[in-house]
């Protein structure tokens, strides 16, 4: 191993020269062997190409001054240009760049190269940035105490570039963008800072395992929005590390992406289509999680900020799962949740918190003081189907049964994907009740949950009934049965008062349509769910006609009338909805005593029926009364259609 000393020219008359120059002392060198640059010693091209080529396995290292002002390093105003698979370290060097549209250290072709002690700067002030650092093609780079300096073109493109290879920067300092792609990057204890656009992107596939270090920056204006920290289809792994972009929505910003965070300080974070698994996460001002991102965490906080951003939302089918979440500051509203979100907290704690610290306040025995843990969500969108199902009056025996139905269903999915035994699961169902006890509702509601929980390939739901089946010439009624039954493969077939088919004796073509429901419900078992409706009476003799479809029909769904108390309510859902006005007491006294003198058993229908000719005596008083209010129904509205 040969030491080849860069210097000036030292030779006198009295002896030979012992320094080299660097361009010969480059081509001189064999792999393995050291380049030593003079303490204070400036390498500057004399004309020409300003690129020094490296092919060869060395070492390029400074001899350190230390001054006054600080440690002096050797410099090479040139581009490091390192290439073909050779390994080269970089030691104690400021490597600068005076004009625009160069790089100062340039790696390809599966080269290794390691930087320790090194400043690398351009200080051209116009022009166009190109990567400061480039590296591609399989390559390595390795920084330990690297200082990137500032760039004073501020056109959003100075930046350190890694595409299609790893980089791994130590107790470093880098004041340029770092763009990651389809790369690796391991960074610890150190930190990153840029404000003309993300201080870290990282895209297509990449991975980045950040630990201990700071990332300061992004960028927003009217036009455009950077995130300090932007992770698109990759990964990212965050222990202990501080992202500060304040006032901004994103200054994490997940898409598509998995991440893990482990204590440490986020301004914020935007999550779409993302994994997120965090241990003791701290985010300062808001958690945005978006379109399907699992959030998972044993406990995490939001501190809070008065900014009028939401410090925890969440929409379109997210999931949040937690022990435990910690609020500092609230917000109005403090939680804002799709009704689709899947939110599993077992605690929401609002903590003592002090602003100037921006920490919270801890008690006698060492931990936070608990301020609140009773703490409002705000919902918005449309009400899953187990609400809806739920928010119905009455039908708890309904409710539970609809439950286990879904559960089964589910579970017998679960354990067919897992490859265990599962028995042979028909949903085929029975709903026995009188008219308007909601049997269609219902219905409908179970299709969506067959739907929602992947146990029935469509969406669709169809309501028939005999008309629709029954044709007018035999024959007709066999295509006119498999058309409606073809259709609704894949998802559910209602059947209203499907007794009717049965009721024209041995001639009649319902006899047909129901042969033709039988084959198709043999021969597509798993690839529909057909629901037979109908009177509780009427239904059952239909089966005993029947012993083929009622074999086949193993779930019974029995739909009680509802209770006067029920119909009030019912009633009254109706009037309000309408935005009508009425005196609650005095509309329970009318169904009550109405109930009591004309039910048929219709139940909802009843009710609405009722209301219809209450509106109607309104509608008639305001006819005679201009000036009366057209939302409030008075005791003589009431009165007016009392039995």
């Amino acid at each position: 191993m040969a030491v080849y000393l860069v210097g000036p020219d030292d030779k006198t008359i009295f002896r030979r020269r012992s320094t080299w120059d660097l361009m010969p002392a480059l081509e001189a060198a064999n792999d393995g062997d050291i380049i030593e640059i003079q303490e204070g010693f400036c390498f500057t091209p004399d004309s020409g190409d300003d690129v020094i080529t490296i092919e060869k396995n060395l070492t390029i290292q400074g001899k350190t001054l230390n001054t006054e002002n600080g440690l002096v390093l050797p410099t090479i105003e040139a581009g490091i240009f390192v290439k073909n698979e050779v390994e080269v370290t970089l030691k104690n060097l400021c490597l600068r760049r005076t004009l625009d549209k160069r790089n100062c250290l340039n790696v390809q072709n599966q080269a290794t190269v390691n930087g320790k002690n090194l400043v690398i700067e351009n200080t051209a002030t116009d022009g166009e940035n190109y990567p400061i650092v480039y590296v591609a093609k399989q390559s390595n780079l390795s920084f330990d105490n690297v200082r990137v300096e500032e760039s004073a073109i501020k056109d959003g493109d100075h930046k350190v570039y890694i595409e299609n290879s790893n980089f791994k920067v130590n107790n470093s300092e880098i004041n340029a963008r770092v763009y990651v792609h389809h790369s690796q990057i391991n960074c610890n204890n150190t930190m990153v800072t840029y404000f003309d656009s993300n201080a870290l992107f990282l895209r297509e596939n990449s991975f980045a395992n950040i630990k201990s270090s700071e990332f300061i920056g992004g960028k927003v204006t009217k036009k455009t929005s950077y995130s300090c920290v932007m992770c698109r289809n990759s990964e990212i792994t965050l222990d202990n590390t501080v992202i500060y972009q304040p006032n901004y929505s994103s200054a994490l910003h997940g898409i598509d992406s998995t991440v893990k965070v482990s204590e440490g300080k986020i301004d914020s974070a935007n999550f779409l289509g993302c994994e997120v698994t965090s241990d003791k996460g701290v985010f300062a001002e808001s958690l945005f999680l978006q379109k399907e991102t699992q959030f998972k965490s044993n406990t995490f906080s939001i501190l809070g900020k008065k900014n009028g951003k939401i410090n925890l939302f969440a929409d379109d089918k997210s999931s949040v799962i937690s022990e435990t979440i910690n609020f500092g500051l609230l917000t109005s509203p403090n939680i804002k949740l799709d009704r689709n979100v899947e939110f599993q907290v077992k605690r929401l704690h609002q903590l003592e918190y002090d602003q100037g610290q921006e920490s919270f306040v801890l008690g006698e025995d060492g931990n936070p003081i608990i301020v609140s843990s009773d703490l409002e969500i705000e919902y918005f969108g449309e009400k899953s189907s187990f609400e809806k199902l739920n928010d119905m009056v009455g039908l708890n025996n309904v409710k539970s049964d609809v439950k286990e139905f879904i559960a089964l269903a589910q579970m017998n999915k679960a354990r067919e994907k897992k490859g265990l035994g599962t028995s042979v699961l028909t949903l085929h169902s029975l709903f026995l009740g009188n008219p308007g006890t909601g049997k269609t509702t219902v219905a409908r509601i179970i299709g969506n949950l067959l739907y929602e929980k992947g146990i029935i390939s469509k969406n669709y739901f169809a309501e028939v009934s005999r008309s629709d089946l029954v044709g007018q010439y035999i024959g007709h009624t066999a295509i006119k049965t498999r058309e409606v039954l073809e259709s609704a493969l894949g998802g559910v077939l209602f059947i209203d008062e499907a007794y009717t088919l049965a009721n024209g004796g041995e001639k009649d073509f319902g006899l047909e349509a129901i042969n033709e429901i039988l084959k198709f419900m043999e021969d597509n078992r798993a690839d529909i769910v057909i629901i037979f409706a109908g009177y509780t009476d009427n239904m059952n003799k239909f089966l005993e006609m029947n012993e083929g479809l009622k074999s086949r029909i193993p779930n019974v769904f029995d739909f009680q009338d509802y209770t006067p108390d029920e119909l009030v309510i019912i009633g009254l859902a109706e009037l309000h909805e309408k935005e009508y006005q009425v005196n609650e007491e005095d509309y329970s006294a009318l169904v009550q005593h109405n109930f009591e003198l004309s039910n048929d058993f219709s139940n909802g229908r009843w009710v609405r029926n009722l209301n219809e000719r209450i509106i109607r005596k309104l509608a008639l008083r305001l006819f005679e009364n201009e000036n009366a209010d057209m939302s409030v129904i008075t005791q003589e509205d009431l009165l007016a259609v009392k039995l």
